[in-house]
């Protein structure tokens, strides 16, 4: 497609170029039968919901906007702002195989959470979150004594 001058004009029409549709895709094929994988397309990128058929495992998704993803696992926690270079996807990778295997834990107090993700080489990633009412401070040790749930695996 050129505009009048002869340049080459971006196709609309196409889904934007995002570095982890292949992924999603992958994904949806591979837990077929043990999972849900929706993939929607957004405006500036795509959104990826991957829903466990095992109550006992921890629905997760991300939103792929080209140079920025944002992967969601948890209630408050679990939020993980990545940029979109390899490394970063590798990161999402390396996460969502291992809510897939079961190596999550979330701990829960009133307005927050935080999620733990324990990597393949044994490292854990871990994000706190929360939506707690302005001027509520987290009582001490929250984590120590809060509710605390380890998810399944997906299979």
């Amino acid at each position: 497609m050129t505009d009048e001058q002869g340049q080459d004009k971006p196709n609309t029409d196409q889904p934007p170029r995002t570095p982890t549709l292949k992924m999603a895709r992958q994904l949806a094929e591979e837990l077929a039968g043990m999972a849900a994988v929706k993939v929607d397309n957004i405006e500036g990128g795509i959104t990826v919901g991957v829903t466990p058929r095992n109550p006992n495992a921890r629905a997760f998704g991300w939103t792929d906007f080209t140079d920025e993803i944002i992967l969601g696992i948890g209630d408050h926690g679990g939020r993980w702002e990545l940029g979109a270079g390899p490394e970063d996807v590798a990161l999402l990778q390396d996460i969502a195989r291992s809510v897939i295997a079961g190596r999550v834990r979330e701990v829960f107090a009133p307005g927050r959470s935080a999620v733990s993700v324990t990597l393949a080489d044994g490292s854990v990633k871990t994000e706190v979150g929360g939506e707690a009412p302005i001027g509520c401070l987290p009582l001490p040790f929250w984590r120590r004594w809060s509710r605390s749930v380890r998810y399944g695996p997906y299979g």
